[in-house]
């Protein structure tokens, strides 16, 4: 059977500062952390430097699966995508510092057509390559454009790369009306992280917004028939918990971690 593990995503603790998130993840017990480029940015402005923030995840022996993220690549206005990419590259830098593994391409809001996001995210894997950084195809259930697996595995599958993944999330599974059984289709070393949450039952799916999420298996997704998907491919991947529910970020920040970590591992069917 395969091994996951598990990581918390920094969303999930989001009042909290950057070095404390770091170390909130480390005490709690995750083996990875997932963290946003606004920590990285963050902790810079605070006077630390990315060698200081390096050597912090690699004293803490923290697994650095992926990171969140980069945008605006997906226009049709050329001028616009340069200076897109600029940033991206300016990312894929700090990123590749940290020795991130993969780094997540968010789609637009807007309706993108399939075969120019298919050019677009061959280019920015190609150019992610050169970095060392591989980036992953994200959806979004509550945009208009890349909302749901079909169009995010269309669109990864595309360039015809090995390197390509997709990044699935298990309320935008819910929120974008995804089949589970694409799932299925998806060869295990074409997914990247797969953000673990869950959906309530209220409000309907439609009104849901992200900070609806709950802790895994305090809602209606099918979380163990999802892990068993993944087990019977032989993913060995990080589960991360990505959470933005302004409840849980009035409570102590290492509660909520572990409280999330054993929800976590009791979803999948793995002793605490």
């Amino acid at each position: 059977m395969s091994k996951l593990t598990f990581g918390l995503n920094t969303s999930t603790i989001r009042p909290a500062g950057p070095r404390e998130k770091i170390e909130i993840t480390a005490k709690a017990g995750y083996e990875a952390i997932e963290m946003w480029i606004s920590d990285v940015d963050q902790y810079v402005k605070d006077g630390g430097t990315i060698a200081d923030l390096r050597k912090l995840l690699d004293d803490l022996s923290l697994a650095r699966p992926s990171m969140i993220m980069l945008g605006g690549f997906y226009t049709v206005d050329e001028s616009s995508l340069a200076l897109a990419m600029d940033e991206c590259k300016r990312r894929l830098d700090i990123a590749a510092q940290l020795g991130i593994k993969r780094i997540v391409a968010s789609p637009p809001r807007e309706k993108v057509n399939r075969a120019l996001a298919i050019e677009r995210y061959g280019m920015l894997l190609d150019v992610s390559l050169t970095f060392g950084v591989p980036a992953s195809v994200e959806f979004l259930g509550f945009v208009e454009g890349i909302n749901t697996l079909e169009e995010a595995w269309a669109i990864c599958s595309g360039p015809g790369n090995s390197a390509a993944t997709v990044t699935p999330d298990i309320w935008h599974l819910f929120r974008g009306g995804s089949n589970l059984a694409t799932l299925d289709q998806i060869p295990a070393d074409h997914i990247s992280c797969f953000h673990w949450n869950d959906a309530p039952r209220e409000p309907a799916r439609l009104e849901q917004n992200d900070s609806h999420r709950v802790y895994p298996g305090d809602g209606i997704m099918p979380l163990a028939q999802i892990a068993d998907q993944l087990r019977k491919k032989g993913w060995e991947g990080c589960l991360t918990l990505e959470l933005f529910n302004p409840e849980y970020w009035k409570e102590d920040p290492l509660v909520v971690a572990k409280t999330g970590l054993e929800k976590m591992k009791a979803s999948v069917g793995v002793k605490a």
